[in-house]
C-alpha cells in the first residue's frame, strides 16, 4: 500500500492518511479479558486503555513511516510524511446515561493547515488521537476523523479501508456501486465494521464529498485498481450512481454507433442504419459514466405479455466490467414494471451468456406471430426465453 501511495502522490494526487488501530485495540481487549468497552459503535476509553492506545498508535505510526520511507527510496520519491495538530477534539461526554470518559469527537479540522502541506507536495498523516483546546487527549473514531477531514477539505474522494472488502447484497454478492439514497436498503446486510464505514460515508457525501470508496486491505493494489478501472474492487458510493442507466437520446447516436459497429461487423448483431437507429432510439437504454457511454441495449415490446431484449453491446475496454449484466437487470426490471411476463432474445454467438443468466432455449413457434414474420432465416439465430 505504501508503494501505491507514493505512486499516487508522484502523479499529483494530494493524500491525507488517517490511521486506525481499532482491530489492534479489539485484539488487546480480548487477550486481556477486559469487559466490553462499547456503547453502540462508540468505544468507552478510560485512562488505562488510553495509555495502551497511545502506545499502539505510536508504534503503528513509526512502522508506517518506515514503510513509506522505503517506498520513497525505491521509487525515487521526494514527498514528506507530515503529522501535526490538524485535528482538535472535544469530549463525547455522557450518552444514554453512559460516561464515555476519554472518548472524544471531532471539534475542528485545520483545513487550511492541511492544504498548505498538500500544496508543497507533502502527504499528511493523521491518527485518531487528538487534543482538546484545554490540552486533554481523547480517543476518536478514525472513521469520524476521516469523514470530517474529507468534508473540511471538500475532498474529491474519501477512501475507507478495512478487513471487509465491499458491501454485500442480500445474496452475499458484491455491491460495486450505489447511490447514497439506496444505502439504507443494504445496511442490514453489512457487518459492524462496514456499518461504521457507511456512517462515515453518509456524513462525507452529505457534506459535499463527491465519491466514497469502501475497500479491503487484504487485496494488493486495491486502491489503484479502484481508482484506475471502471469496475474497481470495492464499493463506490456517491450522491448519484457513478455508472447510471438511462433511456437513450438522439445525441447519443455517435456513441451508440461506435459501440454497435464492431459487433455488427462480426455478425453478432443485426446491422442498423443511422436512420433506423434514430427511429428506434426510444427503445434503447445506455449505461453512462463520467459522460462516456459504456454500453447499450434495447427493449422491443412484442405484445402485452412479452418483449425482446436486443442489441446488447459494451465498450471494448469494459467487456470484463459486468456492463451487460447491469443492463440486462435494468431492462428486466423495466419489463416487470410494464407488467410483461417474459423476455425473448435472439443471438448467434452469446447463447451461453444468456443461459447463465436464466434464459432457456426456445423456438420460433413460441415467438409472437408479429416477431415470427420478421425472423431472419439466413442468420439462423438461436431463440432463448426468460420468464420474469
Amino acid at each position: 500500500m505504501a508503494e501505491d501511495l507514493v505512486l499516487l502522490n508522484a502523479l499529483g494526487v494530494h493524500l491525507v492518511l488517517i490511521q486506525s488501530t481499532r482491530h489492534a485495540i479489539d485484539s488487546y481487549i480480548r487477550d486481556q479479558g477486559i469487559a466490553n468497552t462499547y456503547q453502540g459503535h462508540r468505544r468507552i476509553t478510560d485512562e488505562a486503555l488510553l495509555n495502551r492506545i497511545i502506545e499502539m498508535a505510536g508504534r503503528n505510526r513509526l512502522i508506517f513511516r518506515g514503510l513509506y520511507m522505503r517506498a520513497l527510496h525505491r521509487n525515487r520519491g521526494r514527498s514528506s510524511l507530515v503529522s501535526g495538530n490538524f485535528v482538535s477534539a472535544k469530549p463525547l461526554g455522557i450518552h444514554e446515561g453512559i460516561n464515555h470518559k476519554l472518548t472524544g469527537s471531532v471539534r475542528r479540522i485545520d483545513a487550511e493547515g492541511i492544504r498548505q502541506q498538500l500544496e508543497v507536495g507533502s502527504v499528511v498523516y493523521l491518527d485518531h488521537l487528538a487534543h482538546s483546546p484545554a490540552g486533554e487527549l481523547y480517543n476518536l473514531a478514525s472513521e469520524e476523523v476521516a469523514a470530517e477531514t474529507a468534508v473540511a477539505l471538500q475532498a474529491d474522494k474519501l477512501i475507507l479501508m478495512g478487513e471487509t472488502p465491499y458491501c454485500v447484497d442480500q445474496q452475499g454478492g458484491r455491491v460495486s456501486e450505489l447511490a447514497l439514497a439506496l444505502v439504507g436498503s443494504i445496511r442490514s446486510n453489512q457487518n459492524d465494521e462496514m456499518s461504521r464505514r457507511l456512517d462515515a460515508t453518509e456524513r462525507a457525501v452529505r457534506g459535499g464529498v463527491e465519491r466514497c470508496h469502501l475497500l479491503g486491505t487484504g487485496l494488493d493494489g486495491a486502491i489503484l485498481t479502484e481508482l484506475m478501472t471502471t469496475e474497481g474492487t470495492g464499493t463506490l458510493i456517491a450522491s448519484e450512481p457513478a455508472a447510471s442507466i438511462r433511456q437513450a437520446r438522439v445525441d447519443d447516436l455517435p456513441g451508440l454507433i461506435h459501440l454497435l459497429a464492431p459487433m455488427e461487423e462480426n455478425g453478432a448483431l443485426v446491422q442498423r442504419s443511422r436512420d433506423k437507429l434514430e427511429a428506434e432510439i426510444n427503445h434503447f437504454y445506455v449505461i453512462e459514466q463520467d459522460g462516456r457511454i459504456l454500453g447499450s441495449a434495447a427493449l422491443y415490446p412484442l405484445d402485452d405479455k412479452c418483449a425482446e431484449f436486443a442489441a446488447l453491446s459494451a465498450d471494448y475496454a469494459t467487456t470484463e466490467q459486468n456492463i451487460g449484466t447491469k443492463l440486462l437487470r435494468y431492462i428486466e426490471e423495466k419489463a416487470r414494471s410494464n407488467s410483461l411476463q417474459s423476455l425473448f432474445v435472439l443471438t448467434t454467438q452469446a447463447s451461453d451468456w444468456f443461459k447463465e443468466r436464466g434464459f432457456m432455449m426456445s423456438s420460433i413457434e413460441e415467438l409472437p406471430e408479429n416477431r415470427q414474420a420478421l425472423y431472419n432465416l439466413q442468420r439462423n439465430s438461436l431463440i432463448l426465453k426468460k420468464e420474469l
